[in-house]
């Protein structure tokens, strides 16, 4: 059966994780191909990939403390594509579905006919034959649409599952922590120092290699030689726009981060392009909001239009928000950026919080002291407890 290709740029939350993980299933070839793996070098934990300085992109960060990084996947940029495919892909082959029953199979049940959304009494014999000999191959080809839609190009990742991937990058047990769907590998702890970085998606030579959106990979290699069902990828921070030219520095941030934790407390005012120290406090416009984001948060971090807003909203409201399990919340010692978004320095949490009402007056000292103006900062000091 032929089904729509995967598209090559992630539309949809989880579509990285869920091509790579469907090659894996398949055969060695098909994954390393998915992640251009033979094509370009594997970068270690220990080996600078050549850029001078680092980059973290904007609103992709959960949390910055001593102990982790947490960091999103790529694809919640792009999620509202899949909304409005439903519109146009969806809508119509449910249609056309409906058409069929009422038409050929309710007649033959229930001794009625069904017209769009009117039941009728009579049922003419010309009518039953309409729905078997035209609409019954329309609808079995909506079928074939819908699997593709839904499971060929990856749209299923958009719905019924997590709101966003999460991925925790510990210094202290150096132990990568990602939450994903069970389908795309399912929640994991990778060693630190196991993982290679990639940088490039597609080869250069690849047709459409100008107009795919990239993303840091961190590979994982067999714990086994030949064990090719024991090899992993972690897709680490956003959609990557320019591909490999903000990869790469990416990555230098994250390396430099589990290698040296942050030694510097705020990057000073034009850096030089090689400057190379982890700030403790990251301004608010590095992170991204850890939690189901209502539809005044997304706006405020993506700024979309209207259209874009509803329709990313419309796969949001089927999802869920994952936590870190029990036991691995308490690997960091810091707490959870959902329940303690000051100390784990989860900076739009924070301001989410503030503006709710949700904050203490201590975390709110506390959080105006490093990301905060001095005004907001004496207005809280004279907050009551």
């Amino acid at each position: 059966m032929l089904t729509p290709q995967r598209p090559e740029s992630d539309i949809s939350m989880f579509n990285a994780e869920d091509g790579y993980s469907r090659a894996r299933r398949s055969s060695a070839t098909k994954a390393h191909r998915e992640l251009n793996l033979d094509a370009q070098p594997q970068y270690r934990i220990d080996e600078p990939c050549g850029v001078p300085g680092f980059y973290l992109p904007p609103r992709s960060a959960y949390a910055q403390n001593n102990t982790y990084l947490e960091l999103c996947n790529p694809g919640w940029d792009m999620q509202w594509r899949a909304g409005i495919g439903n519109v146009f892909v969806v809508l119509p082959a449910l249609f056309v579905i409906w058409c069929w029953y009422g038409f050929a199979v309710h007649p033959v049940l229930f001794g009625r006919i069904i017209i769009f959304f009117m039941v009728g009494e009579n049922v003419p014999i010309e009518a039953i034959w309409f729905g078997w000999l035209l609409l019954f191959p329309l609808a079995v080809g909506s079928l074939f649409l819908l699997y593709g839609w839904f499971y060929g190009m990856g749209m299923r990742t958009s719905f019924f599952t997590f709101a966003r991937g999460r991925v925790r990058f510990n210094r202290i047990t150096r132990k990568v922590y990602v939450l994903r769907p069970a389908y795309c590998g399912g929640n994991k702890i990778f060693e630190w120092d196991n993982l290679v970085a990639l940088m490039r998606r597609v080869p250069d030579d690849h047709p459409m290699a100008s107009k795919i959106i990239g993303s840091l990979v961190l590979y994982q290699p067999p714990t086994d030689p030949g064990d090719w069902l024991s090899e992993d990828a972690i897709f680490a921070g956003p959609s990557l726009y320019l591909g490999e030219l903000q990869a790469a520095p990416m990555w230098e941030y994250i390396r430099l981060y589990m290698e040296e934790g942050p030694t510097i407390d705020a990057v000073p005012q034009n850096p030089p392009d090689d400057f190379r120290q982890i700030p403790r406090f990251l301004p608010e416009r590095y992170f991204t909001y850890c939690g189901m984001p209502s539809a005044w948060q997304y706006g405020l971090e993506q700024r979309p239009g209207m259209m874009e807003t509803t329709f990313h909203m419309m796969s949001q409201v089927t999802c869920t928000w994952p936590r870190f399990p029990p036991e691995w919340e308490s690997d960091s010692g810091m707490g959870e950026p959902e329940d303690r978004p000051v100390q784990t320095g989860a900076v739009m949490t924070a301001l989410v919080y503030r503006a709710q009402g949700r904050m203490s007056k201590q975390d709110e000292v506390a959080f105006l002291t490093h990301w905060g103006t001095e005004e907001a900062l004496a207005e809280a000091m004279k907050r009551p407890d």
